[in-house]
């Protein structure tokens, strides 16, 4: 009986070994549902993309592809699920530079590891964020804005909703000498009715808000962080064209956790490569706020991810951070 025993282990460990693991046969992959995580609320500016994208994919593979949202503890809550999931590819996470590779940073003692507990897939976009004021104040332009901001010293107030805001209204408020206090806010949607009463004096956010209130009229948009103007939106000046030295392009991502099979990983980045090198996407990221960002490979993208979090040794710093 255990010489069976032992016969039959080896026979389990050959064709492991043969396969590259239980997960890499999964040669028709993906043959079921695929779950996307994405750490923002149902309806923010990042669910709008994860959505798009998760519709794209679904389209791509004949196989239904659902986003799970899981806001909270700046994306990590999301991150940690994404990173424990069953490691076959039927489990992925978008996020943004800031979720990945400010992790280090922000918290006392991280949640997870973002250089061990992920393999990156593909990039899928990069955005710039916006400065947003309320389309009844008086500021036509940041120079208005900022003349104002001096004026009021510490009665002025803006608001943010995460950490790239953050770092992003800390080099503005450096750079012009002000006073203007902060105001954080869960969402950046709950912000809405103190800037339109006035209360709150700007928004610094992601592009999706802020054309969103450029468009119903509601806002009015002085700046975006990106270095060049954004094809889509040219006639908003960057924040660098108009005094203020940033360049600041959030790359977002899709994940997988570590271990996921290396023939799932490469399917993937070809069909994500695929999505947002099309027209259809370069329309829709453009639309709001952002461009098509793509990587020959999940390694080149691991690399990609290496020097944003060196990188954010620095914005976190800038950006007066405390860990949490």
């Amino acid at each position: 009986m255990r010489r069976l025993v032992t016969c039959a282990l080896a026979l389990v460990v050959s064709a492991c070994l043969t396969t590259g693991g239980a997960f890499a046969a999964d040669d028709n992959y993906p043959s079921r549902q695929v779950t996307i995580i994405t750490g923002f609320a149902a309806g923010s500016g990042a669910d709008i993309y994860s959505r798009y994208f998760a519709k794209q994919l679904e389209d791509s593979t004949k196989q239904t592809v659902v986003v799970e949202n899981k806001p909270g503890g700046f994306g990590s809550i999301a991150a940690v699920a994404a990173a424990r999931a069953t490691p076959d590819g039927y489990t992925l996470f978008i996020g943004g530079a800031d979720t990945f590779s400010a992790t280090p940073y922000v918290f006392k003692q991280s949640p997870f590891d973002p250089r061990k507990d992920f393999i990156y897939v593909a990039p899928i976009f990069g955005q710039g964020f916006t400065m947003l004021v309320s389309a009844k104040s008086p500021y036509k332009s940041l120079a208005d804005l900022t003349a104002a901001m001096k004026q009021k010293g510490a009665k002025s107030s803006y608001a943010t909703s995460n950490n790239v805001s953050t770092i992003l209204a800390e080099v503005y408020k450096q750079s012009a000498g002000l006073e203007t206090v902060q105001v954080r806010y869960k969402a950046t949607a709950d912000v809405l009715n103190d800037l339109d009463s006035g209360s709150i004096d700007f928004v610094v956010s992601d592009p999706v808000f802020g054309l969103a209130r450029a468009r119903d009229g509601s806002g009015r948009l002085l700046a975006i962080s990106t270095a060049k103007p954004i094809s889509s939106i040219a006639d908003v000046k960057p924040f660098k064209e108009q005094g203020v030295d940033v360049d600041l392009n959030i790359w977002w991502l899709v994940a997988a956790p570590a271990k996921t099979p290396q023939p799932v990983v490469d399917k993937l980045n070809a069909l994500l490569t695929m999505i947002a090198k099309s027209d259809a996407t370069r329309e829709f990221v453009g639309k709001n706020g952002g461009e098509p960002l793509t990587a020959d490979s999940s390694d080149a993208t691991y690399k990609m991810v290496e020097r944003e979090i060196n990188d954010w040794a620095r914005y976190v710093k800038v950006g007066n951070i405390e860990p949490q």
